[in-house]
């Protein structure tokens, strides 16, 4: 009887591509995904500009007008490649007749396959909200090669530190919030449209005196049910306590709980870049997640493996601000 038609290399694949991410990784859909067939990344970074037009005499040359300002950035893109072995039980499901076996073995093959494709999946989420935060720093688990940092481009006007930080007597959460909302229209263009931050950090602004004041009983109510405030001072915030376990098992959150972070995603500002396969078994050109299956025969195993080359990257960094608010 022939093994399961889903550890076919095509069919794997396709398996792998269609899992979605966790729904925990938020950073993740702020993303766009992209296609990007070329050995290193490269991308555009747009800087908006607020200059008008001015009236023109009549029969007059038009006036020639520069190009918005562009820059390029260029990277090595992530590369990750993970397999799992399944030994002699589920090789005996997969050679035993009967629909039953076959049901047995295709389920333990998605669930294991599953989990290779969250592990990747919360790498991309990390690195997602990296990016956001302005700076990548890929660290390589060979002991050997040196961590590699890629820069996003976000001015450091971008990053600013609330002064005095919140939770004083003299602090100013209101004017603060305020002055970087039109930080975000004078670069951008562009409304803050979300801010994320971890729960400890928004237990903190939403217990400030001025805060709750521009609360109603409906606004608190939905804090304390969702952990989310629609509207305070014109967009959404967002409670996020996401993150992943290292490999000492300990916790590493993806937002730490002194920083918020606002963003406006208009114009897709945000690309994932996913990149060639460097997998000798990959379709001439592919780019996205791989997979693929195969045997070893002393001792009885199969192998299911799964790529992906990426690189999440900011077009527009000026529709990021990420704040230090408060110290820990």
């Amino acid at each position: 009887m022939p093994e399961l038609t889903l550890l076919e290399q095509k069919v794997l694949t396709g398996v792998i591509q269609q899992y979605v991410a966790p729904p925990e990784n938020v950073g993740r859909r702020l993303f766009k995904k992209k296609s990007h067939p070329f050995t290193n990344a490269e991308w555009d970074v747009i800087k908006s500009n607020r200059y008008r037009s001015s009236p023109t005499i009549p029969n007059r040359e038009g006036r020639i007008v520069g190009q918005m300002g562009v820059g390029k950035k260029t990277a090595t893109f992530i590369y990750v490649r993970e397999k799992k072995v399944f030994e002699a039980t589920t090789l005996h499901w997969l050679r035993a007749p009967g629909e039953l076996a076959r049901n047995k073995a295709e389920e333990h093959v998605r669930r294991e396959t599953k989990d290779l494709n969250d592990r990747i999946e919360r790498l991309v989420e990390s690195y997602c909200w990296e990016a956001l935060k302005g700076e990548i720093t890929v660290v390589y688990d060979d002991g050997e090669t040196a961590p590699v940092t890629i820069d996003m481009g976000i001015d450091a006007t971008h990053k600013p530190t609330a002064s005095p930080l919140w939770g004083g007597d003299s602090d100013d959460p209101i004017g603060d919030v305020a002055a970087w909302k039109r930080l975000m229209a004078k670069d951008a263009g562009v409304k803050i449209g979300d801010v994320y931050l971890a729960s400890t950090a928004m237990e903190k602004i939403y217990k400030l005196a001025e805060v709750q004041a521009l609360l109603s009983n409906e606004r608190k109510d939905e804090y304390l049910l969702t952990g989310k405030i629609k509207g305070l001072f014109g967009f959404d915030w967002n409670t996020f306590d996401g993150g992943y376990v290292n490999y000492s098992d300990v916790f590493v959150p993806y937002l730490d709980e002194n920083h918020m972070l606002m963003v406006s995603t208009q114009g897709s500002p945000f690309i994932l870049l996913e990149g060639l396969s460097a997998d000798d078994d990959a379709p001439k050109g592919h780019t996205g997640k791989f997979a693929k299956s195969w045997k070893e025969k002393d001792p009885s195993a199969r192998q299911v493996l799964v790529e992906y080359n990426f690189i999440p990257v900011l077009l527009r960094p000026d529709q990021i601000i990420y704040a230090k608010i408060t110290n820990d």
